[in-house]
């Protein structure tokens, strides 16, 4: 039986998303080239012991790898899209940068201590296939004693007074609308949490599209995976500060944090 998503094979919507994202990324790539590290990952870094192996998966333009090369550390980005990893390497020729994409890693297994998907690359994956294929090539790349950071929009964010919440729920709702308009054409909404938002990062890039996830969503994705007993779902305080808690099924923050650490040898 073939997977479908709003009517169309796994596969092709897949496609069909990874298309719009390689033209959103590309264009953001003005910001993303030059935007520094947020507190939270500067605080990341630095507790690093000296010489950590750190892959950036997601790099993109090569914000969080040209900013940690440039202090020094032991890092290596990856992306798939050619355009943001063509500036990434004309702004910090000193970084290294692999072309690849997130669910068939061209990496040597065990090779990173600290393997970090961050500001919401994982969100960019199309299909739940493409979500299990990445969880367990961060895995798989990860050392042993090593930890893996997937970082994720939350579906569950209300935003300021509710309108993030509202925005959403009002756009799922009218795809549905249009949809029962529209159904004798065969045609399907997008799924629930599927969204496309327009680009705030640079003015002319195009429309991007994200999965939001779910604490639950998580947790399934690591179970399905087979590594659930070392995952831990928590905020960014949750990251940060050792133990990490984990955070309740209806999350409300902007982000949440997916850590699995894997066991040593």
């Amino acid at each position: 039986m073939t997977t479908t998503h709003g009517g169309v094979a796994e596969t092709d919507y897949g496609a069909m998303i990874r298309a719009l994202n390689q033209v959103h990324y590309a264009g953001e790539t003005s910001y993303y080239g030059t935007a520094p590290l947020r507190p939270c990952e500067e605080e990341l870094y630095y507790k690093l012991d000296a010489g950590t192996r750190i892959l950036d998966v997601g790099c993109g333009a090569g914000r969080v790898t040209q900013a940690i090369t440039r202090l020094g550390g032991n890092i290596v980005g990856v992306d798939i899209n050619e355009a943001a990893l063509a500036a990434a390497k004309a702004a910090c020729p000193n970084g290294t940068f692999v072309h690849g994409s997130m669910n068939a890693l061209p990496l040597p297994s065990g090779s990173f201590d600290q393997v970090w998907c961050l500001r919401f690359s994982f969100n960019a994956l199309a299909t739940e296939a493409e979500r299990l294929g990445t969880l367990s090539e961060l895995w798989r790349v990860c050392s042993p004693g090593g930890t893996v950071l997937v970082e994720t929009f939350n579906w569950h964010y209300a935003g300021r007074f509710g309108l993030v919440r509202l925005a959403n729920i009002l756009d799922m709702t009218a795809r549905a609308v249009r949809w029962y308009g529209q159904r004798r054409t065969g045609s399907r909404p997008l799924p629930s949490r599927d969204i496309i938002y327009l680009a705030n990062k640079a003015s002319s890039a195009a429309p991007g599209y994200a999965h939001l996830t779910t604490v639950h969503e998580l947790n399934l994705l690591a179970a399905a995976c087979g590594i659930r007993k070392h995952a831990t779902v928590t905020s960014e305080d949750g990251v940060l500060l050792i133990p990490s808690p984990s955070v309740r099924a209806k999350h409300r923050r902007y982000s949440m944090w997916l850590v699995l650490r894997k066991p040593p040898e």
